[in-house]
């Protein structure tokens, strides 16, 4: 497939099997109601021209870095600002259930690792640990709990995209509030105004 259109169809959400379109070149799915666009879009490799103005985007995620854009279209949508807000220093207090599938997640990168082979029995716990994400600042796995942040990105140098100038937000996840107030990063809480 090289070309998708579905536009205006009060379409809410983007499925993650998008990723499998590998050849796409071209998807325009403005004025809808799509709210988030799935990672998986960085599978879309070939994608050059995406169109999703008048939706109710907010950020980017981290996967349209892999795409081949040249031209992204999302005016009129409530992306988020690069506006400062004083926050408090929060520490990290995991439920028992992601102290433990991080473990396993940091075991698993042993090959010898108990845990790893006891896991290739129980295909119900290798569904559930195939969702597990890395955190940008520390590269550590996490699954259950993480921070949503964001990052802005130059469209021109960073993307290399033709048609759009000045920052948009990418979407980050980082594992803890220790990660999120490490210094040398450029990421940012996002925080929903009630």
């Amino acid at each position: 497939m090289i070309e998708e259109i579905a536009s205006i169809n009060k379409i809410k959400e983007l499925p993650r099997e998008l990723g499998y379109l590998r050849n796409l070149k071209k998807l325009f799915i403005y004025k809808n109601e799509i709210a988030e666009i799935p990672d998986e879009i960085g599978h879309c490799q070939s994608l050059q021209i995406l169109d999703v103005s008048c939706n109710l985007i907010t950020m980017f995620p981290e996967g349209i870095y892999h795409c081949a854009l040249k031209e992204l279209h999302c005016d009129e949508n409530p992306l988020l600002e690069h506006l400062p807000v004083l926050s408090q220093n929060v520490h990290d207090i995991f439920y028992l259930k992601e102290l433990c599938a991080r473990m396993i997640l940091q075991s698993f990168k042993d090959r010898n690792s108990i845990l790893r082979k006891s896991a290739t029995v129980r295909p119900d716990i290798l569904n559930v640990l195939k969702d597990a994400k890395k955190c940008v600042v520390c590269e550590q796995s996490y699954l259950f709990s993480w921070l949503e942040c964001v990052h802005f990105v130059n469209a021109k140098s960073e993307l290399k995209l033709k048609n759009r100038a000045g920052n948009i937000p990418i979407r980050a996840c980082l594992c803890s509030y220790d990660c999120f107030y490490t210094e040398g990063h450029n990421y940012f809480a996002v925080s929903y105004p009630n």
